[in-house]
């Protein structure tokens, strides 16, 4: 672990060990969470299913899936679960690593560990960034809370009557969470 006084950037970021956890920068600080549990990442693939058979059908960006550092300011590199980076921010090219700016949508899964770290710091960050839509998704409550940006602060989507959820930054996405959790133990 890098034990530093000044806060710390992308740079040490890199010299971290490829050891199996995920390290992130928020505020300068260190961020280490271990590898996901199995439920973590049953619900993060019906996510990757479901967002990107969307994409590909309807176009309008790409997604991308961790580990993918996205550098939000000098002190803040994280690495979301899931990211969809519209045409309109740019492609990024293949040799990459990260992409630098607000993605125009996040998707946390949230593990016991990372609770506190996605649902308060992440939240409060992707918000200042400007990241339009942070889906945060619980599998231990088997929850799915759609932001949306709304000046400076994340609003809810509500559901509609039959529990489905829509997404503003991928117009005409329609979400049933049931799906999102189904197979979990």
């Amino acid at each position: 672990m890098i034990a530093s006084l000044r806060p710390l950037t992308y740079d040490d970021l890199l010299d971290m060990p490829d050891d199996g956890q995920r390290y992130e920068i928020i505020g300068g600080e260190m961020i280490v969470t271990p590898s996901p549990t199995a439920n973590h990442q049953r619900v993060l693939f019906q996510l990757i299913r479901l967002l990107d058979a969307f994409v590909l059908e309807h176009g309008g960006g790409e997604l991308f899936i961790a580990p993918f550092d996205v550098q939000l300011g000098y002190h803040d590199i994280v690495e979301p679960d899931l990211l969809f980076i519209a045409s309109d921010q740019g492609r990024i090219p293949g040799e990459q690593h990260k992409f630098e700016g607000a993605p125009n949508l996040v998707v946390e899964v949230i593990s016991p560990s990372s609770r506190q770290t996605d649902r308060v710091k992440k939240m409060a960050l992707y918000a200042r960034s400007g990241v339009h839509e942070y889906w945060i998704v619980d599998p231990e409550q088997r929850v799915l809370v759609v932001n949306v940006l709304e000046g400076q602060t994340y609003v809810p989507v509500a559901p509609h009557g039959d529990g489905w959820l829509t997404s503003r930054a991928l117009p005409g996405l329609r979400v049933d969470p049931s799906t999102i959790f189904a197979g979990l133990d």
